[in-house]
């Protein structure tokens, strides 16, 4: 059998006509398909090794319930230090800023007096949620 020249006289097998657009798109799309699953997977792999070693970490730093002073804690939620900027109720200038201070102090101190009660719930050892309970206000 005699392999067929084409009229210049190469064989024609060689010279393929380039891809067309479509075949293209088709293996840029599989490609991306591939590589999107290969890095869901090794998101995956990745959230199960550090999950682990995130709750020993929360585990072994968690402070105890003896370091919690629910009085401090009181007076730096009655100034009003972390609350948006944008929230009508944190003081804007220093005379608000001084006049929240004292009557946080004036508050956390009456709070104290009457007994307030603090209540710490503990989740699994790794986190611990505080509730302070005001006798005046309930």
């Amino acid at each position: 059998m005699a392999s067929k020249k084409s009229s210049n006289g190469t064989d024609p097998a060689a010279e393929q006509p380039p891809p067309s657009e479509l075949t293209k798109i088709g293996l840029t799309l599989v490609g991306s398909f591939i590589a999107a699953r290969s890095l869901a997977l090794i998101s995956r792999l990745a959230t199960a090794f550090a999950a682990p070693v995130m709750g020993l970490y929360l585990f072994t730093t968690c402070p105890t319930n003896d370091s919690f002073d629910g009085k401090k804690e009181l007076k730096r939620v009655l100034r009003g230090d972390k609350l948006p900027e944008d929230d009508p109720a944190k003081p804007k200038g220093w005379l608000e800023k001084a006049m929240a201070k004292v009557s946080a102090s004036l508050e956390a101190e009456a709070a104290a007096l009457a007994g307030c009660k603090v209540e710490i719930t503990e989740f699994l050892g790794i986190v611990k949620v505080a509730s302070i309970q005001h006798p005046i206000t309930k």
